[in-house]
């Protein structure tokens, strides 16, 4: 079987650095094992005929000088595949309502709509979708709504040392909100209890200690780790559960521990961290022409703030960099207030040292000349760079992360990270764990840019 495929493989069309087929088509052609597939490979590389780049497949010929790398041509399907996942992650593909007609989907992704249903038969095969009649779903277990009974789902937040919560946050206000509305539109019973980040005691509302045995008819959980710092109790409390597990991921996705990774129950979701958000920022910003951009933050000494400025210089921007990186976030700049001013006054004070900051920054990047359009890396920062400005004639063209409330009383353009999409995932997953079965353990969900 070795020595046909090396043969097939050889006979086909080919020149100079076009990509050979993937492992996974080699099998599913041949009906052969991985092992198989790799040995003949192996052999074509021995004898020169093919070279590996990690992470981007196997070419014909050579290895080529490394600046000289070929760029990947996908085929119509890989195409296809990768903007199918692209529109799930978006939340444009909704896991809770039927696909769009396939007229539609095929002209969204440019194929015929034979190649789409054949794409979309093999997804049926997989499992991921299922069909009912002309039309695709995702895969999901069919309880009747007149006989499902209420069950109860855990949920975690972060609390205080008597289990009081509160929001620190728009995007955590809504996370909380929808997590609430889905859960009853889904005849889930909440159990809400919080996590203490310095006793690391799981605590219910009333400031009681609770272990998960109190609650035996749970079939699920939902984990919030936003501003949960010393998250690992939070995580081994829920170990050994047998029933599935999502966990809103608010740290760096290097930071899961790898032995929650292992586990077929668990799925991490992650909207804000790494540099998919910069990306998706910096696409926006080329469509309208847009080359060259300042970046602004005053938390640079967090993975998130440099995970934005790389993911912007990733899309091909140019990008100057104007960052400070003695603090993490805005919740450092209130601990330095609240011990410094009366509880009243912690908003106002903690404002105040960012835009003494900020405005340090704004006088280097006008020193250096560079006028081009500021990307801030959340809202509030552009909301002091248009209170640092005399008047509207003069406000730069600024545009920021987050989305909040106060974008839209300003007419901020603004990157939404998608808390619908993500507590939409979150419900269908706990619902339907197999149905990720052919996602990353991380899954990460895709915002977009709101303008005003």
């Amino acid at each position: 079987m070795k020595k046909r495929i090396i043969q097939t493989l050889l006979q086909t069309e080919h020149k100079d650095g076009d990509r050979l087929p993937s492992v996974r088509t080699i099998i599913s052609t041949y009906n052969v094992s991985s092992g198989t597939v790799q040995a003949a490979l192996k052999d074509l590389a021995k004898q020169s005929k093919i070279y590996r780049i990690q992470g981007k497949g196997c070419f014909w010929g050579s290895e080529p000088p490394l600046n000289n790398t070929p760029e990947v041509k996908l085929t119509i399907i890989e195409k296809l595949a990768a903007n199918f996942e692209n529109d799930f992650e978006r939340g444009y593909l909704k896991p809770n309502q039927a696909l769009p007609q396939g007229k539609e989907l095929a002209a969204r992704y440019n194929v015929s709509q034979n190649t789409l249903r054949k794409f979309l038969s093999g997804k049926v095969e997989e499992g991921v979708l299922s069909k009912n009649g002309r039309h695709y779903y995702f895969s999901r277990k069919e309880v009747s709504e007149r006989t499902r009974p209420i069950s109860e789902l855990i949920f975690v937040t972060r609390c205080n040392s008597w289990g009081g919560f509160t929001a620190e946050s728009e995007r955590e206000m809504d996370f909380l909100r929808l997590v609430y509305k889905t859960a009853g539109a889904n005849q889930y019973k909440l159990i809400l209890l919080g996590i203490n980040d310095a006793t690391g005691q799981l605590i219910d509302r009333n400031g009681n200690f609770c272990k998960l045995s109190d609650y035996p008819n749970a079939i699920g959980a939902v984990l919030s780790t936003l501003l949960v710092q010393n998250y690992q109790p939070l995580l081994y409390f829920f170990a050994n559960v047998s029933y599935p597990v999502a966990v809103w991921w608010e740290h760096p996705e290097t930071s899961v521990p790898k032995v929650f990774l292992k586990k077929e129950n668990w799925k991490f979701f992650n909207s804000t961290f790494g540099k998919k958000p910069g990306v998706e920022m910096g696409k926006f910003l080329k469509k309208r022409g847009i080359t060259e951009v300042n970046y602004f933050s005053p938390y640079h000494n967090s993975s998130w703030s440099q995970d934005r400025m790389t993911g912007l210089v990733d899309s091909g921007l140019k990008v100057h960099a104007y960052v400070d990186s003695e603090f993490a976030s805005p919740w450092d700049y209130k601990e330095i207030a609240r011990k410094t001013v009366e509880k009243y006054a912690v908003e106002a004070y903690a404002r105040s040292l960012v835009r003494k900051k900020l405005e340090a920054l704004s006088q280097k990047a006008v020193s250096d000349g560079n006028n081009c359009i500021n990307v801030c890396v959340n809202d509030e920062v552009a909301e002091l760079f248009v209170e640092m400005t005399e008047s509207e004639s003069n406000t730069p063209k600024l545009i920021a992360f987050d989305n909040s409330m106060e974008s839209y009383l300003l007419r901020l353009p603004s990157y939404d990270f998608n808390t619908e999409a993500l507590v939409e995932h979150i419900f269908y997953y706990i619902e339907n764990p197999s149905g990720f079965g052919h996602y990353k353990k991380i899954h990460h969900i895709l915002g977009n840019v709101v303008e005003k």
